[in-house]
């Protein structure tokens, strides 16, 4: 499990190693309806336009477009995504 956030235009990409489009797609819903396990913030899924996921060798990408930023991101994915693996 390997997690790269990097700031980019209007918001934020990662690069999310050792997982699936699906497991993230539900994580990411759970999420947006506060129905998460770890402590995702609604007021931070608010400042989020949108989430576009992708399937690349060995992970995917998600790329977050809105008013974020990846030192705020990072911790929450890191805690949420990976957290439960450990």
């Amino acid at each position: 499990m390997k997690i790269e956030i990097l700031n980019h235009t209007g918001g934020v990409k990662a690069f999310l190693g050792g997982f699936s489009t699906e497991e993230l797609s539900a994580k990411i819903e759970a999420c947006k309806s506060g129905e998460c396990s770890c402590n995702c913030d609604p007021e931070m899924m608010q400042k989020i336009e949108s989430i576009d996921l992708a399937t690349v060798d060995g992970g995917a990408t998600i790329t977050i477009t809105g008013d974020v930023d990846a030192q705020t991101l990072a911790p929450m994915m890191q805690n949420c995504l990976i957290g439960e693996h450990q």
